[in-house]
C-alpha cells in the first residue's frame, strides 16, 4: 500500500471517460514523508489491457492458458529528488499532468467464470520508485471506465429522448397450445413492438409495448359463460410476474492458442420485467398494462346459442428499457419468454439488436443533463 501522507493523486475516475478524451488529474508530493519514505523519482502511467484466462480440466489435473494485450501503455515522468520543491508556505508540491486517449479503444467490460474470463480495463497509476534491494515502490492504481463514442448512437438516443417520433417495427411469436395432452389446441402469440432501429444506445430510455393474444380452442359460444373481463383458457397474464424479457450476449474468448465460447449469458432483465417485480406487486420500472375485454370470434354464422368460434384476449405492457451495459463487440440478444398452464405451454422468442455508445465524439457535447448514469461494470 501507497502512503498516503507521502503521496497522492488528484483524479475523478467516478465518471466514464471517452476513447479520444483528455485526461487531466494532479500528483500530490508531502515532501517531509517523500524524503522519510526515501522516494527518489514519480512518473504517472497511462495503462490499457485485455486480459483472458481459459481452464481446462482433465481428470484430477487442469491447465490454465492466460493473455495479456497492451492497448495502450504510457508513462509520464513527474518528478525526480532534486528537481522540484514545494512553495515556500506548504510542504505539499502539486504536479498537474495530463494524458489524451487513443480514439480507437474498445469499452470497458469484464466476463468471469470458474473456468474461463476475460476484461478490458483501463487504470491511471502513480508510482514512487525507491531504489534498493527490499524497497517496494510506492503505487496508487485508479482504475476508469471507457466507452468508446458513436455518432449515430448519440444522434439515436438524443431522439428517443426527445421522445420518439419515428417508426417501429414489431416482432412476433406464436405456438400452439393445450390443457393437457388431449383435446384441441388453442393458439398463443406475443408480439414486441419497439422503435425502428439499427442500433440501440446505452443509457437512454427505450420504450417498447409487450402484446400478448390468445385465442381458444373452437368452442361452442354457450360452452362457457365468460364475462367481459373473466379469463379462459389460454389466459395472457395480467401482471409482470407472468412475464419474462430479458437482455442475452454471447462470449468468445481466446487465450494463446486455445478458444473458448458461451451461448445465452445473462445479462440483465429488461423493462420492468425483473427479479424484483417477478416477487413484487412493485415494478423497479413503471409498467403500464392494458386488459382488453374479451372478444367472441365467430367460425360461422348461426343460431348465438350454438355458434362456433373462439374467445380472444389481450393484454398490453407498455414501459421502457435502459441499458446499462457495455456497448457490445457484435450482436446481443434479446428474449420474451411468456408461461402458460399446461405441460410445454411455454412462449419463448429471441431477436437479434446492436448495442452501442450514446457518446459524441470528445468536443461534440454531453448527451444527458446532470450527472451520466453509471454502467453495469463491477469495479
Amino acid at each position: 500500500m501507497h502512503s498516503p501522507e507521502a503521496i497522492d493523486l488528484v483524479f475523478n475516475s467516478d465518471l466514464f471517460k471517452v476513447a479520444g478524451e483528455v485526461l487531466e488529474g494532479e500528483v500530490l508530493l508531502n515532501f517531509p514523508t517523500l524524503q522519510l519514505d526515501k522516494v527518489e523519482e514519480v512518473y504517472v502511467k497511462l495503462e490499457g489491457t485485455i486480459s483472458t484466462r481459459i481452464t481446462r480440466s482433465r481428470g484430477n489435473t487442469s491447465n490454465t492458458s492466460r493473455q495479456t494485450v497492451h492497448l495502450y501503455d504510457q508513462k509520464i515522468p513527474v518528478w525526480s529528488r532534486g528537481t522540484a520543491y514545494p512553495p515556500p508556505d506548504t510542504h505539499i508540491l502539486t504536479i498537474p499532468f495530463r494524458f489524451t486517449l487513443p480514439s480507437k479503444l474498445p469499452p470497458s467490460c469484464e466476463f468471469d467464470t470458474l473456468d474461463r474470463g476475460g476484461r478490458v480495463e483501463y487504470s491511471i497509476q502513480v508510482v514512487g520508485v525507491r531504489p534498493g534491494k527490499f524497497q517496494i515502490n510506492r503505487r496508487i492504481l485508479r482504475p476508469f471506465v471507457v466507452v468508446p463514442p458513436h455518432p449515430k448512437g448519440a444522434a439515436v438516443g438524443q431522439a428517443l429522448r426527445a421522445g420518439w417520433a419515428g417508426g417501429w417495427r414489431s416482432i412476433m411469436e406464436t405456438k400452439p397450445v393445450r390443457r393437457g395432452i388431449w383435446g384441441e389446441y388453442s393458439n398463443v402469440k406475443w408480439t414486441i413492438t419497439v422503435p425502428n432501429i439499427d442500433v440501440f444506445p446505452i443509457l437512454t430510455p427505450i420504450p417498447f409495448t409487450i402484446t400478448v393474444v390468445t385465442m381458444t380452442r373452437p368452442m361452442k359460444r354457450s360452452e362457457d359463460t365468460v364475462q367481459k373481463d373473466e379469463p379462459i383458457f389460454p389466459a395472457p397474464p395480467r401482471t409482470v410476474q407472468g412475464i419474462e424479457f430479458k437482455l442475452q450476449r454471447n462470449i468468445h474468448i481466446k487465450a494463446m492458442l486455445d478458444e473458448i465460447g458461451s451461448k445465452g449469458v445473462f445479462v440483465a432483465h429488461l423493462g420492468g420485467f425483473d427479479v424484483k417485480a417477478r416477487s413484487s406487486d412493485t415494478p423497479t420500472t413503471p409498467v403500464e398494462v392494458e386488459v382488453m375485454d374479451n372478444v367472441w370470434i365467430p367460425a360461422a354464422l348461426g343460431n348465438e346459442k350454438d355458434q362456433r368460434g373462439s374467445w380472444k384476449q389481450e393484454v398490453n405492457f407498455r414501459s421502457s428499457f435502459t441499458l446499462k451495459c457495455p456497448p457490445a463487440f457484435s450482436m446481443t440478444t434479446m428474449t420474451v419468454h411468456v408461461d402458460f398452464p399446461g405441460i410445454g405451454n411455454n412462449l419463448r422468442g429471441q431477436f437479434p439488436l446492436r448495442i452501442v455508445s450514446n457518446l459524441q465524439a470528445p468536443g461534440d457535447g454531453v448527451p444527458w443533463d446532470g450527472p451520466p448514469p453509471i454502467l453495469d461494470i463491477p469495479p
